[in-house]
C-alpha cells in the first residue's frame, strides 16, 4: 500500500552546494512526493519525478514553471527506503539541508514521524526482460530476480579509491545498516574548481568525505564508504520513477547522478503499470 507520514517532522542545516540555511519539512499527504518552495510568493509543488528534473550536475535538481530544488537525492533516498511514497516536503530556500552527508538524519526524522498507510496501492515498475544502457564506460542493466537488488561497481584513478563494490539487498533494515550512513564525498584536488562554479559551499569535514592526495582527510565510516552512497545516489534518482521497484537485480558501473536519471526514464519507458 501507499505510505505517508503519521505526522510533520522537521530537519534543519545547510545546503551542500548554496552554503544557505535551509529548513525542510515533511507533512503527510495523498497526491505523491512533491517539494514546494515556501520562500517564493506563488510557487506551485514540484512532484518528484523524472520529467521534472531540470539539472543533475553535482546532485539531482526538480524544477516547474515557478520554482527550483537542488539536490534531493539523500532526501528522495531515505524516503524510498521506507516506502514512503506520498509526503509533501516544505523547503524554504533552493536546497535541502547536507545534514552529516548521508540520509541517516533524514530517515531518523522520518522514523521519528512515524508511517501511515493509505488505502491505495502503489504502482508497480512492471520488467519482464532485461534492460540495458550503457555510455562508453557506464553501463546499468535491471533485470527480474527472486529478490531486489543493487550492485554499484565504483572504478576511479584514484589509488586510495580505484575499485569499489558493493551489493545491497533492497530492505529498510538493511539500508539503514549498510547505505544511510554512507557520506558525500569530493577530491582534494576539485576544491578550488567546486568552489570557483558555486559549488559545495556547504561542505565541510563534518558532512563530507574529502579523498587526499595520499590520505582521507577525516575519518571513514565504512572502508567503502564512497562506493555505499554511490548506491544511496542511485536509489534515491530511481525513485524518481515514481514506481515501486519489485524484485530486480539492478546493476551500475561508474554511473553518477545524469546517467541515473537517463536509466529512470528508459525503465519508465519500458514498464506496464500493474
Amino acid at each position: 500500500m501507499r505510505k505517508t507520514l503519521a505526522t510533520a517532522t522537521v530537519v534543519k542545516g545547510i545546503g551542500l552546494h548554496t552554503g544557505l540555511p535551509s529548513t525542510l519539512i515533511f507533512k503527510p499527504a495523498q497526491d505523491g512526493i512533491t517539494f514546494l518552495r515556501t520562500d517564493i510568493p506563488g510557487a506551485k509543488p514540484i512532484p518528484a519525478l523524472v520529467d521534472y528534473v531540470s539539472s543533475t550536475l553535482r546532485g539531482t535538481n526538480l524544477k516547474n514553471e515557478t520554482a527550483e530544488v537542488c539536490t534531493v537525492e539523500h532526501a528522495l533516498s531515505a524516503l524510498h527506503a521506507l516506502g514512503i511514497t506520498d509526503v509533501a516536503v516544505e523547503m524554504d530556500g533552493p536546497e535541502p539541508p547536507v545534514t552529516d552527508g548521508a540520509s541517516d538524519v533524514y530517515m531518523d526524522a522520518l522514523l521519528k514521524a512515524g508511517l501511515h498507510s493509505l488505502t491505495t496501492e502503489q504502482p508497480v515498475l512492471k520488467i519482464n526482460r532485461k534492460i540495458t544502457y550503457t555510455s562508453g564506460p557506464i553501463s546499468y542493466a535491471a533485470e527480474p530476480a527472486d529478490k531486489l537488488t543493487f550492485t554499484f561497481l565504483f572504478l576511479h584513478k584514484h589509488p586510495l579509491v580505484a575499485r569499489q563494490e558493493y551489493t545491497l539487498e533492497f530492505t529498510p533494515e538493511n539500508y539503514m545498516r549498510e547505505i544511510a550512513r554512507a557520506r558525500t564525498f569530493g577530491f582534494e584536488e576539485e576544491l578550488a574548481f567546486l568552489k570557483a562554479h558555486g559549488l559545495a559551499k556547504g561542505g565541510n569535514l563534518e558532512n563530507a568525505v574529502i579523498v587526499g592526495k595520499d590520505k582521507f582527510i577525516n575519518e571513514l565510516r565504512f572502508p567503502d564508504e564512497l562506493v555505499r552512497h554511490k548506491l544511496l545516489d542511485l536509489i534515491g534518482d530511481l525513485s524518481l520513477t515514481g514506481y515501486k521497484l519489485p524484485p530486480l537485480k539492478i546493476t551500475c558501473t561508474c554511473g553518477g547522478h545524469k546517467h541515473n536519471v537517463i536509466f529512470a526514464k528508459i525503465l519508465v519507458s519500458n514498464a506496464e503499470e500493474k
